[in-house]
């Protein structure tokens, strides 16, 4: 089996990354195991639950059904990217928290995110 691997561009969490993308990689790999940005889960992995939710350019999307190759030049915000410079929660963090809304915490990232992306709009 080959595998090609190219170079991508990307604004993560605010920050600019430049690194490799493996041929049929997905996003939500890419995430998780290239940046340690582990707030973004692997879930079903059919993008019906919710728990790999990043925002591509402010609209959420399925990191699972996406290539990393595919989110060349674009900006990606996952949960890390909401919480304060100083660690502390968001407003919108803290609202999960304070309603009781993050049941076993598992793909309450995504629907942070999906909320959020909701109020942006």
């Amino acid at each position: 089996m080959c595998v090609v691997t190219q170079t991508i561009h990307i604004k993560i969490n605010g920050k600019d990354w430049t690194g490799p993308v493996e041929d049929g990689e997905t996003l939500v790999d890419m995430i998780r195991y290239r940046l340690g940005l582990t707030g973004t889960k692997r879930g079903c992995e059919v993008g019906e639950c919710g728990a790999c939710t990043v925002l591509i350019d402010g609209v959420p999307n399925a990191s699972c059904m996406m290539l990393a190759a595919l989110a060349d030049g674009k900006s990606i915000t996952t949960i890390e990217g909401l919480t304060n410079e100083d660690g502390s929660l968001s407003p919108i963090q803290q609202a999960f928290v304070d309603a009781a809304a993050v049941q076993c915490g598992y793909c309450t990232p995504g629907m942070i995110l999906s909320a959020y992306a909701l109020l942006q709009h």
